[in-house]
């Protein structure tokens, strides 16, 4: 029987890795939302064993004791902090090998640099009060918004699907006809034509990297007029390329713990 391996990431690595893990190894992936699931091929959901739903360090580490995978590729998106630190917790707790798979990143080039989401909020209520803008920070973020939401009606937030992420989106103070929703990455053709459609003047984003359409973002704003803030990564993090992490994945012997 092959080797059991968790693989954490609904994004875009996770699922090239998924693709090169599901023949090779007992594969477990680990995803946030069902959303997540249905965009993996059905050859790999039916395969691979789905995890669905987000989970703490302590029911990680519960579910690596019972079923004891020689490794652990965390493939999550570079601005889940929390999640990869559940995940490194329950690694070192288990002795489990962690590896880190790693999206590069994109030179900044154009646009307004922020540190934090908090950063953002504070430079759109100082500059951009008055101005059409569009929040591609994602659900989780806009709370941090919540004044600015309360003080401009011209903001719109693009979310991925899901009751959840709209409910919280509302809470935040987003209005129901200003959420968009959509699975990612998109091209520079389908950003342009929001920004068009609701006047953009602002776009706020995240250094996500190439895989997460960041460059389209940038290149949509430029063709529209529109101006950018680009929230930092939040952390400087080491591992492993997809390019490695592909080719450690058609390995079937030789991984040690």
């Amino acid at each position: 029987m092959a080797d059991t391996i968790f693989l954490f990431g609904g994004t875009s690595e996770g699922h090239i890795l998924a693709e090169t893990a599901w023949e090779r190894w007992d594969c477990h992936v680990f995803v946030a939302t069902k959303e997540g699931a249905e965009v993996l091929p059905d050859r790999i959901s039916s395969s691979a064993r789905m995890h669905i739903g987000r989970l703490d360090a302590e029911q990680m580490a519960e579910t690596m004791r019972l079923f004891r995978p020689c490794f652990v590729m965390d493939a999550t998106h570079p601005y889940a902090v929390e999640v990869s630190a559940n995940i490194r917790k329950a690694c070192d707790t288990e002795g489990v090998r962690y590896i880190r798979v790693l999206r590069a990143r994109e030179e900044i080039a154009d646009g307004i640099e922020a540190g934090n989401a908090e950063e953002a909020a504070r430079i759109l209520q100082e500059r951009f009060s008055k101005q059409a803008v569009l929040l591609t920070t994602g659900s989780k973020e806009l709370p941090v918004f919540s004044e600015v939401l309360a003080s401009n009606p011209e903001i719109y937030a693009r979310i991925l699907p899901g009751e959840a992420n709209v409910e919280a989106a509302l809470k935040a103070g987003v209005q129901r006809e200003h959420i968009l929703t959509g699975l990612g990455p998109f091209s520079e053709k389908d950003n342009f034509a929001v920004l068009q459609r609701y006047h953009i003047a602002v776009l706020v984003t995240k250094e996500s990297g190439s895989r997460g359409g960041f460059n389209e973002k940038l290149r949509a704003a430029k063709r529209a007029g529109a101006e950018v803030i680009v929230i930092r990564r939040p952390v400087e993090e080491t591992g492993i390329t997809l390019e490695e992490a592909n080719e450690l994945l058609s390995k079937i012997t030789g991984i040690n713990k």
